[in-house]
């Protein structure tokens, strides 16, 4: 199946929009952040929704091509797909517990307190590596079952968060409880990030089973007139209902308001690149290789963007600050341009992992047969 490059469009641009919030957050004055706080209302559960909402639909495509390889190569088993799958995701696992052991160390150095409960904080890595390893077993379930599941566990966050939100930082079941699921809370949280996994994995369902249509006109027609039109239809329901829904909460992150809104809201960009692209108004090879970049690094640049904190830390006024992430932007798609064309996947966290859970796969099996 060929490379679908309206995903790494979005992973690409939520990546994007994340270290462009960042950057300004941690930069700009305290007092003159008012902005800043609007955009990144806006922006930030955008950007939070579509990283995990694309992990779960690359997860489920490459599910679905798994299953298709194991039917039709004696070379390739689901069991060494099932072995490649769940390595890669505790290996990124790791990965993210290393970075939450370095932001505590680095906390209680800052602020000159024992700050180790930040060893287990939500961030990107941690939530999609629990969220791939929890939907494994749901990939084989229907499309319905895990639909129904995303939004139930949507509806259930938002009655869970109520009810542990008054517990927090205390010593008691539900302030462990609420550290456990909510810490810190504007982070990458599991149960509505999950909830946003799984229902990327019936996108992909869908897109997958529209894509392997061998005859191009019936695809195309496929594509517009069942695809793009239901994500468009159901993209507008979702944005609709979570601008309306509890109006004040939609621009609050973790809120059932802004998940629908920012489902919706994704949906609806996806539907839009997929018929650009599909349909060739544009020319993706020429037109998305700025966010092709921030999507193939986009491990290493999350993981790797951190110092940037301590830059310019509130220091730049609102002028200036937008002048600095231009500057930062140019210098970094430049290397990652550069990185691209010299090392290839070799800078790319996430293409190591795919590798490196290969290899160890591969050991796995190697053993099995020995024994």
């Amino acid at each position: 199946m060929k490379r679908i490059q309206s995903i790494d469009m979005i992973r690409g641009f939520c990546i994007f929009l994340m270290v462009l919030g960042h950057t300004l957050d941690w930069w700009v004055l305290w007092d003159e952040r008012w902005l800043i706080n609007i955009l990144f209302s806006f922006l930030a559960p955008i950007a939070a929704t579509g990283f995990l909402f694309v992990s779960g639909l690359s997860a489920a495509i490459a599910y679905k091509s798994s299953v298709r390889k194991a039917n039709n190569s004696p070379d390739t088993t689901m069991s060494q797909a099932r072995n490649i799958y769940i390595i890669r995701a505790l290996l990124l696992l790791a990965i993210a517990l290393i970075y939450n052991t370095i932001v505590a160390v680095g906390v209680s150095f800052e602020e000159n307190s024992n700050e180790m409960k930040w060893i287990w904080a939500w961030n990107a890595l941690q939530t999609i590596s629990l969220s791939a390893l929890m939907a494994w077993p749901l990939l084989r379930s229907s499309k319905s079952l895990r639909l129904f599941l995303g939004i139930g566990l949507l509806v259930a966050n938002d009655l869970l968060l109520s009810f542990l939100l008054t517990y927090e930082n205390q010593l008691n079941i539900y302030g462990v409880l609420f550290h456990i699921f909510y810490h810190p809370l504007e982070a990458f949280t599991i149960l509505p990030y999950f909830a946003i996994f799984i229902i990327g994995t019936v996108i992909g369902d869908f897109f997958f089973d529209i894509n392997s249509i061998k005859d191009q006109e019936e695809r195309k027609n496929t594509i517009k007139r069942v695809f793009l039109r239901t994500l468009l239809i159901v993209g507008t329901i979702f944005t609709t209902f979570g601008i309306i829904y509890r109006f004040s909460d939609f621009l609050t992150r973790e809120t059932i308001s802004s998940m629908f809104y920012s489902i919706g809201a994704v949906l609806i960009m996806l539907a839009i690149l997929i018929y650009l692209e599909e349909f060739e108004k544009i020319n993706p090879k020429k037109r998305y290789r700025f966010f092709f970049y921030y999507s193939f690094y986009s491990f290493t640049i999350y993981i790797a963007h951190d110092p940037l904190y301590f830059l310019f830390y509130q220091q730049l006024n609102q002028l200036i600050v937008w002048g600095a992430a231009i500057v930062l932007f140019v210098l970094l798609t430049l290397l990652l341009r550069i990185l691209y064309k010299r090392v290839g996947p070799k800078a790319s966290l996430k293409a190591q992992l795919g590798i490196l859970s290969l290899i160890i796969a591969k050991r796995i099996e190697q053993r099995k047969s020995k024994n």
